[in-house]
């Protein structure tokens, strides 16, 4: 699918997420100590975070997208939803496995959701004067998502 170029940002940290994602699920299958998952998942969080806020200050600044359609509204629910999850994160070590996973699948799920239906749906209501508005605010404002690891798990 050829993504228009002003969001390829955005795309090439999907990919850096789907990489997150099954990383986790991964540790999951193969370790016993959750808390170095946790901490993983702790460490790049902050760069999700900004990488959600990215998303949604470039796609709300227009007036056509209405944050009430089905498509941006699933995106800013399940940005929520990830936010709910670390608070579980740090609250419930009972069910830390649980919560580990559901993370990653939420993860993987909604960069599937972007790619497939929401950037599409952007770069169809967007004018190519309005995605160059995005890409220069992405450019400007881009921090990489952290997906490191110094456990060798996943090979």
């Amino acid at each position: 699918m050829k993504r228009n170029t002003n969001l390829v940002i955005l795309s090439s940290e999907h990919h850096d997420g789907l990489i997150i994602a099954l990383r986790i699920k991964k540790a999951l299958a193969k370790l016993n100590d959750y808390q170095v998952i946790l901490q993983y998942t702790l460490r790049v969080w902050p760069t999700l975070k900004h990488h959600f806020m990215q998303e949604e200050t470039s796609f709300l600044s227009f007036s056509q997208i209405d944050p009430n359609h089905a498509h941006v509204k699933r995106m800013l629910d399940e940005h929520i939803q990830f936010e709910k999850i670390m608070e579980n994160l740090s609250l419930n070590s009972n069910q830390l496995k649980e919560h580990l996973f559901e993370f990653a699948e939420l993860l993987k799920n909604h960069i599937r959701f972007e790619e497939r239906v929401l950037f599409p749906y952007i770069e169809e209501i967007l004018s190519k004067d309005e995605l160059t508005q995005i890409g220069e605010q992405l450019k400007s404002s881009h921090q990489p998502l952290c997906v490191s690891w110094s456990y060798n798990f996943w090979d």
